[in-house]
């Protein structure tokens, strides 16, 4: 099994469409990466997520995915390449979510 488990918060509030008598949740996610670079000096990143999460209609969770909650999110990880407006190649991380725990 290929998995990904994260921790970060919500930049946006979720967005849900109707599909085939279900609902599709998506959400981006800000991860912060801490490391040390060469010189030893601490560099702070945020990474984006994009996340998309499949429920019946009936699902309360989207009223609890607003912007700046921090969530814990399994599910199974993919990679998209893209052309942006500019033309440049560009890549993006999302996760098709299986279990979400809101976090403090």
């Amino acid at each position: 099994m290929f998995k990904l488990i994260l921790t970060g918060v919500l930049g946006n509030d979720a967005e849900v469409k109707e599909v085939n008598e279900n609902i599709v949740i998506n959400f981006n996610v800000a991860v912060s990466l801490d490391y040390k670079d060469k010189e030893g000096a601490k560099v702070e990143k945020t990474e984006w997520v994009r996340a998309t999460m499949w429920r019946d209609p009936n699902s309360k969770i989207v009223e609890y995915l607003k912007k700046g909650k921090r969530v814990l999110i399994e599910g199974v990880p993919e990679a998209e390449a893209y052309k942006s407006k500019e033309g440049e190649l560009r890549s993006v991380l999302s996760v098709k979510v299986r279990e979400l725990e809101f976090v403090n």
